[in-house]
Order: C-alpha cells, then sequence, then structure tokens
C-alpha cells in the first residue's frame, strides 16, 4: 500500500496563519549591476569582438614599377592574397572558344520545295503539249522554262523532253536522285569553309532529329554531286538522249540544304567563354617579390599591379567589419533565444557567458596558431611539417566542445559545435572540409564525454585521445576519396592525417587544463567536483564530527536517505548526497543547543525562554550559509543549506511558548518562530528536507517498527504539504510516493533489530510493578523535532 495517498494529504491550504509567509521579493538592480545582467549587452559585446578580429586589415598597395626598373626597395606581400590571373584566363577562354565547332544547319525545306519544283515542271510540260500548236515555238518555251523554273535548258533538250512527253518514268529517276543525295546534306562549296572546318569538323543541326558532330569528308558540295549524277546516270539501262537529259534537269534542280548558322556560333561561343571561370593564384603573406637592388622582370612587374588591382576591388575595413557584425549578431541572438527555451533565465545567461567567452578565446587561438603554422611550415624540412595548410588540421577544434559536454547537457554542447564549426568555415576563407572535419569531431567530443562519464574530469582526456584523434583520422582518410583523384599526394595525405590525431590531443589536452578555471569561473557544480566535496577527510567534516557528532551522524544518516530517494526519482544523487552532508553544518557554531549533541546532564535551553531557543536553533541555518561561503562551496549547496528548512514552524519551541502565556492576555505569532526560508526551489533541495525532518522524527520513537516508520514519513510529508513548503519544488504525487517508499526501506535498514548475543545479558531486566496501560510512542502529529534535526 502507497505511504502517500489523497487521504492523507490535505489538498486544500488553510488561510490562516498556519500558511508560511512568501519571502520578499528582492530589489531590481539598476545601473552597472542591471547592464551586467542584461543578455542583449553580451550578445551585442561578444559580436563586437569576433567582428573586430575577423575582419580583414586593408593591404596597402605595393610599389609599381616597369619591367626593367631597379627595385629601391624590397617588395614584400603584406597579407594573403587571391588574386586572379587575368592573362591565363583569357587564354583559357580563347582555347574554349577556338574549341567550339562551326555550326551549320541542315534544312529539310529544300528538298520539298525542289520536289515540288519537278512535280510542276513536268506536269506543266504535259500540258503543253496537249494545248500546243503543231507547229511549236521552242523558243517561248524555252524563256517559260527559264522563268519559271530557273531551268538553262537547250532547244534540243526541250525537243527530246517534248519526244519522250514529259515522260512519268524520268520524273521518278529524277527525284530518286535528287532525294539520294539531298538526305545526307548538300554544301554549296567546301572553298566557303573559313573556320577550319575541313580540319576540325563542324556540328550539323538536324533540327528534330538533333545534333551532330561530323568531318567535312562526310558531307557533299554540288560539284561532287554532279560528278555523281554523271556516274549514276551512265549506270542506267536508258537511251543516250534521256541520259544527257536527266543529267541536264539534275544540274539545274540541285540545291545546297546545308548553311552555315553564324548566329548559333556566335552564341555558342559567348556561352564557351562565360563557362570558363576565372583563373586565380595565391600569394602568402610574406612572400618577397622583388628584392632590393635588383633588375625587375616582367613577371614580377605584373605580379606587382595584379596584386594592387586585387587589393583594389576588395571592399573597405568598414564595410567588411558591419557585415561580420550583423552576420554573427543574427547568430549569437538566435543562440540566446534557443538557450533561454532550453534553462531559465539565470542558467541560459551562464551558458550564453561561457559560449562567448570560449568562442572568442577559440577565435583567438586559432589565428594565433595559424601564424605559428606559417612559421613552421616556412622553417620545416621533413615532409610531415612542410605544409602550411595541413597545420590546420591540428588546431584544436574540439577543446570547447569538450568543456561544454563535460559541464553542460549534450544539446548546449551541440550549439556550441555548430557555432564553431561555422567560425571555423569563416575565418578560413569558406573551407567546406574544415568545417565538416570540425563539426564531426564535435559530436565525437560530445559523445566522448557521455561515454566515460562525468565523474571525472579525465573523461576529456580519454574522450580525446581515444575517440576524437581516431576519427579525426578517419575523417581524413574520407575526405581524401572524395577529393578528385590526384589533387592530393600521399606525403600531404599523411602530413594531415598526422596533424589530425595531434589536433586530437591537443583539444583533450587544453580542455582537461582549462576545465577547473571554467568551474571557477561559472561556479559549475560538476560530478567530480562533488565527489570532492563529499569527500569525508575534508576538513569542515573532520571539524563536524569532533565538535558536533551528532549532527555529523545525523548528517551521514539524512545524506543515506536523500541519496537513495534521489535514485528512486532519478535527481542529482550526488548533488543531494553533498547537500545533505553540508546542510548543518551550521551547528558547529553552538552544537550544545542541539539535542543530538547535547549531553544528557546538561540542558542549554534550560534557562532560555522559547523566543530566545528559536533564534539559537534557526541561527544554525544563517552560520550554515556563512561557513558555505567561508568554505568557497557551489551556490546550488549553499541555497540548500539556505533552504533545507524552509519557512517552517519550529513547531516545539511554538508551542512551547503557548504554553507559558494566557491565550486571553497575550497572542503568539508564529512569525517569530518560523525560519527566514526561502522554501525549497530544487527537488534536490526538498528532498534534504523531507529526509532531514524524517530522520530526526525516527529518533523520537521508541519503537521504530515499520508501522511507526510510516506515521512518521506520512505526517512529515503531510505536514509539509499543508504548510506549502513543497509548492516550489516540483514534485510530483508520484515521485512523493517513490521518495516515502525509499525512505522507509532506508530507515528499516537503519533500524534492522539484531538477533541476541548468547550468554550476555547488555539489558538490565526491569523490576515488576503493577501493570499500567501501554504508553504511546513519542511521536505526536503537532510535535515534529525538526527543529532538533
Amino acid at each position: 500500500m502507497s505511504l502517500i495517498s489523497f487521504k492523507n494529504i490535505k489538498l486544500f491550504k488553510s488561510s490562516g496563519p498556519a500558511r508560511a509567509p512568501q519571502p520578499p521579493k528582492e530589489e531590481p538592480e539598476s545601473g552597472p549591476a542591471k547592464l551586467l545582467q542584461n543578455p542583449f549587452f553580451f550578445i551585442f559585446l561578444t559580436s563586437l569582438v569576433l567582428a573586430y578580429f575577423l575582419s580583414y586589415v586593408p593591404t596597402k598597395s605595393l610599389p609599381e614599377f616597369e619591367p626593367g626598373d631597379i627595385a629601391t626597395a624590397d617588395v614584400i606581400a603584406s597579407a594573403d592574397l587571391t588574386v586572379e590571373d587575368a592573362d591565363t584566363t583569357e587564354v583559357r577562354r580563347q582555347a574554349a572558344i577556338e574549341a567550339v565547332l562551326p555550326v551549320y544547319g541542315f534544312d529539310p525545306n529544300v528538298f520539298l520545295n525542289i520536289e515540288d519544283k519537278v512535280r510542276q515542271f513536268f506536269l506543266s510540260g504535259r500540258q503543253w503539249l496537249k494545248t500546243a500548236p503543231p507547229a511549236k515555238d521552242y523558243a517561248l518555251i524555252q524563256k517559260t522554262i527559264t522563268d519559271k523554273f530557273g531551268l538553262d535548258l537547250t532547244t534540243n533538250d526541250i525537243a527530246a523532253l517534248e519526244k519522250a512527253e514529259f515522260g512519268a518514268d524520268l520524273e521518278t529517276i529524277l527525284l530518286g536522285l535528287l532525294e539520294k543525295h539531298a538526305r545526307p546534306g548538300l554544301i554549296l562549296s567546301k572553298s566557303l569553309f573559313i573556320n577550319r572546318e575541313l580540319e576540325r569538323g563542324f556540328t550539323l543541326l538536324r533540327g528534330t532529329e538533333g545534333e551532330k558532330a561530323i568531318r567535312a569528308s562526310e558531307i557533299l558540295e554540288i560539284k561532287e554531286v554532279k560528278e555523281r549524277f554523271v556516274a549514276e546516270i551512265n549506270g542506267l539501262d536508258l537511251a543516250a538522249r534521256k541520259k544527257g537529259l536527266l543529267i541536264s534537269l539534275a544540274y539545274g534542280f540541285v540545291a545546297p540544304n546545308v548553311t552555315f548558322n553564324k548566329v548559333e556560333t556566335e552564341a555558342r561561343k559567348e556561352k564557351a567563354r562565360a563557362d570558363v571561370s576565372p583563373a586565380f593564384f595565391s600569394i602568402k603573406k610574406g612572400r618577397v617579390i622583388a628584392r632590393k637592388g635588383d633588375e625587375v622582370t616582367p613577371d614580377e612587374a605584373k605580379l606587382i599591379r595584379a596584386i594592387n588591382q586585387g587589393a583594389q576591388t576588395r571592399k573597405g575595413w568598414l564595410a567588411n567589419f558591419l557585415g561580420t557584425f550583423l552576420l554573427f549578431g543574427l547568430l549569437m541572438l538566435t543562440i540566446w533565444f534557443y538557450l533561454r527555451s532550453l534553462a531559465a533565465a539565470r542558467t541560459a545567461l551562464k551558458h550564453y557567458l561561457m559560449l562567448g567567452l570560449t568562442i572568442a578565446l577559440s577565435l583567438l587561438l586559432y589565428k594565433s596558431l595559424g601564424f605559428v603554422a606559417d612559421t613552421l611550415s616556412q622553417s620545416a624540412r621533413f615532409f610531415l611539417f612542410a605544409d602550411a595548410d595541413s597545420y590546420k588540421f591540428a588546431f584544436p577544434y574540439q577543446f570547447g566542445v569538450l568543456l561544454f559536454a563535460f559541464l553542460t547537457t549534450n544539446t548546449v554542447a551541440l550549439i556550441y559545435a555548430i557555432l564553431n564549426s561555422l567560425l571555423i568555415g569563416y575565418l578560413f576563407n569558406a573551407n567546406y572540409f574544415l568545417m565538416i572535419f570540425s563539426l564531426i569531431g564535435g559530436l565525437a567530443a560530445i559523445y566522448g564525454i557521455k561515454i566515460y562519464q562525468r565523474q571525472r574530469r579525465t573523461a576529456t582526456l580519454r574522450a580525446g585521445f581515444f575517440l576524437v584523434a581516431p576519427l579525426n583520422l578517419f575523417v581524413i582518410l574520407t575526405f581524401s576519396l572524395i577529393k578528385p583523384r590526384g589533387a592530393e599526394p600521399v606525403g600531404a595525405l599523411a602530413a594531415e592525417g598526422f596533424m589530425a590525431i595531434i589536433g586530437g590531443l591537443l583539444s583533450a589536452a587544453l580542455a582537461f587544463v582549462l576545465l577547473p578555471i571554467y568551474e571557477n569561473i561559472f561556479r559549475f557544480v560538476t560530478q567530480s567536483k562533488l565527489l570532492e566535496l563529499t569527500n569525508s577527510d575534508s576538513e569542515i567534516f573532520r571539524q563536524m564530527a569532533l565538535e558536533a557528532p551528532g549532527s555529523y551522524h545525523h548528517s551521514l544518516i539524512v545524506a543515506s536517505l536523500a541519496e537513495k530517494a534521489a535514485e528512486a526519482i532519478r535527481a542529482d544523487v550526488l548533488l543531494v548526497k553533498a547537500g545533505a552532508l553540508y546542510h548543518d553544518i551550521g551547528k558547529i557554531k553552538m552544537p550544545e543547543y542541539f539535542i543530538e549533541n547535547r549531553n544528557r546532564k546538561i540542558d542549554a535551553h534550560k534557562d532560555l525562554t522559547p523566543s530566545m531557543s528559536t533564534l539559537v536553533i534557526i541561527n544554525h541555518v544563517k552560520e550554515g550559509v556563512e561557513i558555505a561561503r567561508k568554505e568557497k562551496l557551489p551556490a546550488e549547496i549553499l541555497e540548500m543549506i539556505e533552504q533545507h528548512h524552509g519557512n517552517s514552524l519550529v513547531r516545539y519551541f511554538y508551542l512551547k511558548a503557548k504554553e507559558k502565556v494566557d491565550p486571553e492576555m497575550e497572542k503568539i505569532g508564529e512569525e517569530t518562530y518560523r525560519y527566514p526560508g526561502p522554501r525549497p526551489q530544487t527537488k534536490e533541495a526538498a528532498m534534504v528536507m523531507l529526509a532531514d525532518s524524517v530522520e530526526a522524527a525516527s529518533k523520537s520513537l521508541k519503537n521504530q517498527n515499520e508501522d511507526n516508520l510510516k506515521r512518521v514519513i506520512r505526517d512529515i510529508f503531510d505536514n509539509y504539504l499543508t504548510d506549502g513548503q513543497l509548492d516550489d519544488c516540483s514534485f510530483s504525487l508520484k515521485e512523493l510516493q517513490m521518495i516515502a517508499a525509499s525512505f522507509l526501506a532506508t530507515l528499516l535498514t537503519v533500524y534492522q533489530q539484531r538477533p541476541g548475543y548468547p550468554g550476555f545479558e547488555f539489558e538490565s531486566k526491569p523490576r515488576k510493578k503493577a501493570e499500567r496501560p501501554p504508553k504511546k510512542d513519542n511521536h505526536d502529529r503537532n510535535h515534529h523535532p525538526t527543529e532538533e534535526g
């Protein structure tokens, strides 16, 4: 049966004096303090710093010389520049234009028109035979044929046609010959080729049939076709007169159907020219172009002019700075709102400040290492260190991700990994491969911390050594497969792989060194920090064990109760344990006033009024907070010390005060007998409060059997729920049930009765007296000795 049920819980809080007063609201900060709490101020500041260091410094123009001049000073490139090679670009464009084949068009309508003319010619001839008088005027018909059909026939040819009666057989043979030689395409004359068609060929457009590149020998000119007409007609089984007649007609009707398309050719040349990307060459900062006293060569003069032209085409520093500022301002603003959606304002601001500091530190580190890489690569002789570009893979890109993964959540670490990758891509001139390299390494760092846990700082070293570094090498090998064949020599690949491993190792080492610094700056309570704080050999615990042994023993049992309950509801176990161990350190100041430390023969409260005793009891919270600050304990533990009694009532002395006054003459208010608070704000703090009260109340029982312990737990929980002490910690009913069950199991273990020792009687036997009615356990619903716990 559940220890907590709706029957026992008072759902409707009383509106009388039993309800705990609310703590006063803090006055809003003003001035510089308010500005330092404003996230938009830090967004502006972060964007300003990033934009300043990312914006390029305008390069100075170099002194120009003509070929043959003597250089008056060393001419040195003042920055890394990528300059367009106009001459090489023009050469490539001209080569692209030359590669374009001339375009010729095939016109199928030419043969259709010829066919129509042939048929009209024979039809007109047949009609002329029918209508012409016996004495025919051949000169007239010759003129008519010339004007209408463009044929230059002799009177003998016309007489032969008359004799053949313009026969259909001649018409069919003629059309067949014309179609046969028109189908592949006919050109007027190959002497008209002026674009080296005889050498290179040309592109023939055939309408819906598409286009085809053909050689000049694959197409015939009119002269060649006429020769073929003669050969083919002479091979026919016809009379000599008809053969001559067919040759004359074929010569007259044949026409070219392939012509040069100048518009399409020029359009293709322009497209080919436009498709050629400009050629660039890189100039490293510090390169000596011309030395003082040397004669300037034409190539050097050309290079100087190219550098100056490239510098002039770049935008000014202010425009670049403004654009970079707006870009990163928008990016950082988006990140802030996303962080705010993940956590409370204070936590989100802490995460953002850490992100801004780390990204700025990373930028400075990358730029500094870039300068070091250029210096080392120029003086190196061994091939693994001679390539300046390979050094970029040795930069500790993942150190920030390791810090975030260890100190914050995986989600926040992923946000930083993405931002860091974008920064790297922007810093190194849109290097896509380097950006992907950084992002994959960051994901590996997050997963590595998840695998090796956050209990020890060495998890950063293990994640970097055993996961990030090998994965970096794997990514380099993957890039080598993606890049074009032959684009990267084996030596460069080996250098990049070696540097990638170095980058993973450096990231882990740097994160390990910075981890305690970040913990102190941003007051993070890590699992490793909590393990250090819960070490029983610490000075504060030794002092407590000597000066307040009862309170120390009480804290140990409270820690056991709270730790097991935290495991049950999946809260922060180590934080709960640490808070429970430190919650009563304030009792070190005046231990004799607390019952667990008090000598049985001396009652320190004997001569004090209830109100004065209450002040002494309440003061242990204030003393504990002061000791926590002196010991530089994390804010989370300090808050648990401050909240472990909430603003609950010191019931024992409150009831004692009411017993000493006449209720009709004087009223005793609860305000004097309540802790200052505040109420527990987190589940961890509330568990410490519940465990503290339950452990203290269980000590008041003479018989710690299961039923009595259940009653203690039930009444303590009901009292705090009714008093509103759990209103701010977001416990669910299921979680309260799980905590109660965990408390009961732990207490039953603590108070487990041992079997007697045979042969020993440690307890004196009570004298026989008259039977008396049994006494109830020393546990009253209205008397919780929490003030003594």
